[in-house]
């Protein structure tokens, strides 16, 4: 490959998506403009645990983005499924799991929104709550609608410059126990933990909401600087 086009290139970000009953994947515009916005290539990965498939995916990308979507089987975790709200799909469980396996030692930027924060810590070594109540919203995505405490110092903070801000609320699940590798960055009003990040680690950034769904707003003071900070950690 000739060194000069891959420096000018868009950096390609492999991206987690969703899949229908009926084996059909599917992604949110939302998160692919998002990352098209900030410079990256976004490329949606099939599903698979084939190990040779998931070494030339690590090898392939540039960074990887963890999106939302249904909950991880409580098995992941080591417990069993306690609530009927809670909706799993083995697959993508799967699948997951292979690639964090596959990707993460490389060190190369990963980003988790919603589930990917969840997962991401699951793979890790922590447990989630499997429900709470009051954290699905019923305004749209767009709309923003309670704040977060961003601690001073920390990679959150950093991205972005502040010590608050306005986020949507689209889950029934947290982290429960954080994984020992990584340390909290935001946390709301009950305390739960919506971002957080491994300090020595190129970029593994995650958060419970989901900025993809806002970052063109007027008064957006976080979720731009998020995928921005990520496609430029990608074309290091």
């Amino acid at each position: 490959m000739d060194m000069t086009y891959r420096l000018k290139r868009s950096p390609l970000i492999g991206v987690v998506s969703s899949r229908t009953e009926e084996a059909v994947a599917y992604i949110k515009f939302e998160y692919l403009h998002a990352i098209m916005n900030a410079g990256g290539m976004p490329v949606v990965m099939p599903y698979t645990t084939d190990l040779a498939t998931l070494v030339a995916y690590a090898e392939a990308f540039d960074g990887f983005l963890f999106t939302g979507g249904v909950d991880l089987d409580p098995s992941c975790y080591g417990e069993e499924k306690r609530f009927d709200s809670v909706t799993v799909d083995s697959q993508r469980d799967a699948f997951e799991k292979a690639l964090f396996a596959a990707v993460y030692p490389t060190g190369k930027p990963i980003l988790g929104i919603c589930r990917g924060l969840q997962s991401i810590n699951v793979w890790l070594g922590g447990t989630l709550h499997q429900h709470i109540d009051g954290h699905s919203q019923r305004e749209p995505r767009q709309i923003r609608t309670h704040d977060l405490d961003i601690f001073e110092g920390s990679m959150f903070h950093k991205i972005c410059g502040k010590t608050s801000v306005m986020v949507n609320s689209c889950h029934h699940q947290v982290v429960k126990t954080l994984a020992s590798a990584l340390v909290a960055d935001a946390v709301n009003g009950d305390g739960y933990i919506e971002a957080a990040h491994q300090p020595d680690h190129k970029f593994l950034f995650a958060v419970q909401f989901h900025p993809e769904s806002y970052y063109q707003s007027e008064d957006d003071d976080h979720s731009s600087a998020i995928f921005k900070a990520f496609v430029n950690a990608c074309r290091a």
